[in-house]
C-alpha cells in the first residue's frame, strides 16, 4: 500500500497532486483492506490540502476524483490562486494565473513533500 506524490505544471496552480493507490485496479477488495486503503487515500488527500494552503496560501483548496476512460482512482487536489477573477471557473485556465518555471516546481515540490512525513 502506498501512494505517489505527482507535481505538474499547471495553469491554475503550480502543483496539483494526486492521491493514487499502487493497487490502481477495477476489482473489489476486501472489507478490512478497502477500509484501510480508504483512510489512506484520505490522509494523503487532507496533508495535500494542507501543504497546498499552506506553502501557496491560495483562495480556496479543491479536490475532485474525475475519470472515465480506464476503471481506476486517482484524486486529484488542487488550488485556486487568490486573486482568481469571479469570472475563471474552477475547472478553466487563467491566462494570467501564477506560473513557476522547473526549478521553482522543483523547490516547491519538495516543500510540498515535507508535510507528507507522518507524525
Amino acid at each position: 500500500m502506498g501512494h505517489r506524490l505527482h507535481g505538474t505544471a499547471r495553469a491554475l496552480s503550480p502543483v496539483q497532486p494526486t492521491t493514487t493507490p499502487r493497487r490502481n485496479s477495477g476489482r473489489q477488495l476486501p472489507a478490512a483492506n478497502a477500509h484501510a486503503e480508504g483512510t489512506a487515500v484520505g490522509w494523503a488527500a487532507r496533508r495535500a490540502a494542507y501543504a497546498l494552503r499552506t506553502e501557496l496560501s491560495p483562495e480556496y483548496v479543491f479536490s475532485a476524483i474525475t475519470g472515465r476512460s480506464v476503471t481506476h482512482f486517482h484524486q486529484h487536489v488542487f488550488v485556486r490562486p487568490a486573486g482568481t477573477p469571479d469570472t475563471v471557473d474552477w475547472f478553466t485556465s487563467w491566462s494570467d494565473g501564477p506560473r513557476v518555471d522547473e526549478s521553482e516546481l522543483a523547490v516547491l515540490c519538495g516543500r510540498l513533500g515535507a508535510h507528507f512525513t507522518q507524525n
